[in-house]
């Protein structure tokens, strides 16, 4: 399916701190390039922050593109999960991002939101709850996730530091350099483990989405390809999967085949 999204007119944009409304002050929105076109909306994976996304400027035509960033990173270096207006759990971090969505104006322009891993989870989420506001109908993208009820039993949150990592570097052997250098484990490991314990703890709802598009890599060993169907099950309109190319990382820079698939989908009008 594709759909042009109809944003004539640009909402007020995000920058690196937006207004959550009511509830609190949250910086969560950092737009990675202005665009006409309609909001694409980032959610990167334990660990993770916008400038993964960075290559993606140059693929998807005319998109407002904009990053989610978590607690604990780049402009939020000094924040913490529990300083949230909404607690500190995924669905305390996902309110926070639809109401900073909500108040921008970005939820208004029938925004796509595309999540991997974690940032799947956090992705519908914020759909869910932006469905039950009166906007448009929001498009979601997940991607190298299993649908909420088939989440691992796992608390390597608690674990040690070595077993955090190790077990990072299984899912992205790519990043194994960065986690040998000493000073660098020191800065980003709380933000991790931080990360890793929302997702351990999720306690997903039922929440129905408007509309569903699910991919992952076909070579991923986290996602089991029997049952990522199922998150059709929690959309409207949902689509049969869609198999990529790689590993759980498959969207690693310089790859773009998950930008690409969006733009197609969702961005080129016809």
């Amino acid at each position: 399916m594709s759909a042009t999204g109809g944003a004539a007119a640009r909402p007020a944009a995000a920058g690196a701190a937006g207004t959550a409304g009511a509830g609190g002050t949250v910086r969560a929105l950092t737009v990675l390039r202005e665009g006409a076109g309609p909001p694409v909306v980032l959610f990167p994976h334990a660990g993770g922050s916008p400038r993964f996304f960075q290559p993606w400027t140059g693929v998807l035509p005319g998109a407002h593109l904009v990053g989610v960033t978590y607690p604990g990173r780049d402009a939020r270096m000094d924040e913490r999960y529990a300083d949230g207006p909404y607690g500190d759990d995924l669905a305390g971090l996902a309110r926070a991002v639809a109401g900073e969505l909500l108040a921008t104006g970005l939820a208004s322009a029938r925004p796509v939101l595309a999540g991997h891993s974690l940032g799947a989870l956090v992705a519908y989420e914020t759909a869910v709850m932006l469905t039950g506001e009166d906007v448009p109908p929001v498009r979601l993208v997940v991607s190298g996730q299993n649908p909420p009820e088939r989440r691992a039993a796992t608390a390597l949150h608690r674990g040690t530091d070595a077993e955090l990592i190790a077990d990072v570097v299984r899912q992205n052997p790519a990043s194994a350099p960065l986690w040998e250098v000493e000073e660098l484990r020191g800065i980003f490991l709380p933000a991790l483990r931080e990360d890793y314990r929302v997702l351990e703890t999720y306690e997903p709802g039922d929440g129905i989405v408007p509309e569903i598009l699910v991919c992952h890599g076909d070579r991923d060993a986290e996602v089991d390809p029997g049952a990522v169907a199922d998150w059709n099950r929690r959309a409207r309109t949902g689509h049969p999967p869609v198999v990529l190319d790689g590993g759980h990382f498959y969207l690693q820079p310089p790859d773009v085949q998950l930008p690409r698939l969006i733009a197609e989908r969702f961005l080129t009008p016809g």
